[in-house]
């Protein structure tokens, strides 16, 4: 009965796909287009390795902090901390995670201090690790802590923009007394694994964590960054049954963060990607990358999907894959939609395509648009 269903929702909403999109069918962009798109389709290549080999390296895949609970994402995040760092001594409870943030704003003890940030009013802060996102995790754990600022001459302490972690395998979050980083704050900090380009890396929300754009920035915008969600989050985040399931997770921008409605307005929400999808609930939810993690990209339009406004709780939504529909939680998840413009051109590390061409090909095969 649930394969029957599920073969009842594709082909009944396959029209009303075919309705929508007949006018978006031929992709009339040129070769620089594609160009640009293989570009950006490599580096999600290599940063999809990145990652596995991190995962290689540390037995796990980095925490992407998308949990809606805070306690849960609390966890996940000091879990995986001992998981990669054995010998640390961080323990693995919210309550912990509470004492390595404050830590962190501050100092690890009386030869060490805390790391800081300028924001955009010029002025020092502390970095908060409650504000680190699904796109700034991307860069922490492949890079590390962003460079801090020396606090009498407002300037970064080294002339990098990423400062990495400590060596020191029982405390690789902490940083040294400016007595012990003296002329050498790289001294004792690990590598990059993998080698952004700086001119890309931003901090569109002014917390002081980066985030890595795939392309250029240009002054006065906000660039859509590459998003991370680990499946830790994403696939074990799904309950409930009957018509209103409950999902979990939250997109990016993350609702309750600096700017994130303003953000969402100018680039819309970046969520992960369903295989599978049964309005009803009546049959089990299939992700992407069940085990592994997905990596979104905005594409080069620059959005994640239509602008955001209102709730970002509220505005949560998950797109099919490659059969072009979508559920919003506004509804409930009950009601097919399509992908709007927004998310036509969004590429990822599980498909060597835009969303469009995946769900053109899926129709063309289905024999609902011509070959």
């Amino acid at each position: 009965m649930r394969s029957l269903f599920g073969l009842c929702v594709v082909l009944s909403t396959l029209p009303l796909i075919a309705d929508g999109f007949h006018a978006f069918f031929r992709d009339d962009r040129g070769a620089g287009f594609k160009s640009e798109v293989a570009e950006v389709l490599e580096e999600i290549k290599q940063l999809h390795l990145t990652v596995e080999a991190y995962r290689e390296k540390h037995g796990a895949f980095p925490a992407s902090m998308s949990e809606a609970d805070m306690e849960s994402r609390h966890i996940h995040f000091m879990r995986h901390v001992h998981a990669a760092y054995p010998d640390s001594n961080y323990g693995t409870t919210s309550e912990q995670f509470c004492k390595l943030r404050d830590q962190i704003k501050t100092n690890f003890g009386p030869n060490s201090q805390g790391y800081n940030y300028l924001n955009d009013s010029g002025d020092l802060q502390p970095l908060n690790l409650d504000t680190l996102d699904q796109a700034e995790t991307l860069v922490f754990w492949l890079g590390g802590f962003p460079t801090p600022y020396d606090p009498q001459l407002k300037v970064t302490v080294a002339n990098r923009r990423i400062f990495g972690l400590h060596r020191d395998r029982e405390a690789p979050l902490k940083r040294d007394s400016a007595r012990l980083e003296g002329t050498d704050p790289m001294r004792y900090r690990t590598e990059y694994l993998f080698q952004f380009d700086e001119t890309r890396l931003t901090d569109i929300d002014d917390d002081g964590w980066l985030e890595y754009s795939p392309l250029p920035t240009r002054s006065g915008e906000r660039s859509a960054p590459y998003t991370y969600f680990d499946a830790d989050g994403y696939a074990l985040s799904v309950s409930g049954s009957g018509s209103a399931p409950r999902i979990g997770i939250l997109g990016y921008p993350r609702h309750g963060d600096p700017h994130a409605a303003e953000s969402a307005k100018g680039f819309g929400l970046a969520v992960p990607l369903a295989r599978y999808f049964d309005p009803s609930f009546a049959g089990p939810m299939r992700w992407y990358e069940p085990e592994g993690f997905q990596i979104i990209c905005a594409g080069l339009d620059g959005k994640y999907s239509e602008p955001v406004t209102g709730d970002l709780s509220r505005a949560y939504r998950v797109p099919v894959s490659p059969r072009g529909h979508v559920f919003h939680r506004s509804t409930n998840y009950a009601e097919a939609a399509n992908y709007c413009d927004g998310e036509l051109d969004n590429l990822n590390n599980f498909s060597t395509e835009t969303l469009k061409s995946a769900r053109d090909t899926f129709l063309r095969n289905s024999g609902v648009l011509p070959p």
